[in-house]
């Protein structure tokens, strides 16, 4: 779920709660911006799924109607990080200590929220919740968060391949992966080059080299914005009107509702385009308020913690995903104004929450010790490369 790189540790330095003390002119901003629109996508959809208004026992009502609209629109969420993450890692200098800092954010998170549970509410804390928040990355209590560091590790290899390639051999593979990962697998309805629909490691990766292409190359840059926004709209209201259609006539054909969710998956060609229509009208714009842009680096900053708060397994589903169930409504209309409020409410108090952990990890200077785990894991590194050297030296 790109989320926030190290670089927005950095970003958090020079920024203050107030005004910034620049605006530097090589950052996209929109970039950022879409970050945070991404991550009140993630949120919308935690909430729908949260008050089961998009369950097929409500397929006659308003409210399902609305509210797979409503998903549909935020379904891109996911997709659009792992564009940022090509986007903006692409031409950097790649430094293993992110993905340490990244580990030790989520450490604090689910550690954390381990003690308040067993301090405050001992009896329902249970053994597999303790293994998950000890273990949270290999225990895949965060599946986003389990394939980003998996993808990390491949960055270096797949930035040496972008820069190799020409454009045309570019245009080349990403038509070859979206065929063999998206169209194939949306037209069949089945995984047959598994990718888990997007849940993987993988089609991060995919997503990753598209985000790359889009940086270097450029995408429809002749396209004014507009376009672009009807672009979104067309592929968002196209899966709409095909899930209810078919919602009607399927009963009638095969006795039962269902397949009207064939183009509501992250690796559909349609929530694709939706995200990649996101990333090329955010990467265009621009803002010249500093009071803005100071708003957008703190939020964007905080859009991993929004993630890790609200999907924890402990304090997280105890207590928003009951907040999350007060935006259920009999009106479809108070029932959006009631998702979009209570996202932007709990964005906000995640992100208050994550000011909080960067003093924190500033006053326990963290970041050194990331550069340390990083600098005794390139020992052991260096050490096995020269053990296997004296290996094939010897007959």
């Amino acid at each position: 779920m790109s989320l926030p790189l190290a670089d927005d540790e950095e970003k958090g330095k020079r920024f203050s709660c107030g005004c910034p003390e620049y605006i530097s002119p090589s950052r996209n901003y929109g970039i950022d911006a879409l970050r945070i629109v991404a991550m009140m996508m993630v949120l919308i959809l935690h909430l729908l799924a949260s008050i089961d208004v998009l369950s097929l026992e409500n397929h006659g009502s308003a409210s399902y109607k609305v509210g797979w609209l409503l998903e549909i629109a935020a379904y891109c969420g996911v997709n659009c990080y792992a564009l940022i993450t090509g986007y903006v890692c692409c031409d950097g200098t790649f430094r293993y200590e992110r993905v340490v800092s990244l580990w030790f954010q989520v450490v604090f998170y689910t550690w954390g929220s381990l003690l308040l549970a067993l301090l405050f509410f001992p009896q329902e804390v249970q053994l597999s919740n303790i293994l998950h928040s000890l273990f949270p990355v290999l225990s895949g209590q965060y599946w986003y968060v389990t394939a980003y560091v998996g993808l990390f590790f491949f960055i270096p290899f797949l930035n040496a391949l972008g820069n190799r390639l020409t454009k045309l051999q570019f245009q080349y593979l990403l038509v070859t992966v979206f065929v063999l990962f998206s169209v194939i697998p949306t037209l069949l309805h089945t995984d047959v080059f598994p990718v888990e629909e997007g849940y993987s490691i993988w089609w991060l990766g995919i997503l990753y080299m598209l985000g790359m292409y889009v940086k270097k190359h450029g995408l429809l840059t002749g396209m004014k914005t507009r376009p672009l926004w009807m672009f979104y709209a067309g592929c968002v209201c196209f899966a709409w009107v095909f899930k209810m259609v078919l919602n009607v006539v399927s009963p009638y054909l095969i006795g039962q509702i269902k397949g009207g969710g064939m183009f509501i998956r992250y690796n559909s060609p349609f929530i694709v385009g939706t995200a990649v229509a996101l990333l090329l009208i955010f990467s265009r714009m621009h803002f010249s308020s500093r009071r803005a842009v100071s708003c957008i680096s703190w939020l964007a900053a905080a859009s991993f913690s929004v993630y890790v708060l609200h999907c924890n397994a402990l304090i997280g589903k105890w207590f928003l995903w009951d907040v999350f169930k007060w935006t259920a409504s009999s009106s479809s209309a108070l029932m959006v104004v009631n998702v979009l409020a209570i996202a932007a409410v709990v964005y906000a108090g995640c992100a208050l929450v994550d000011s909080v952990r960067r003093y924190l990890f500033k006053l326990m200077n963290v970041e050194r010790g990331a550069r340390a785990v990083t600098g005794f894991c390139g020992k052991l590194g260096h050490a096995f490369r020269k053990m296997c050297r004296r290996i094939d030296s010897h007959p």
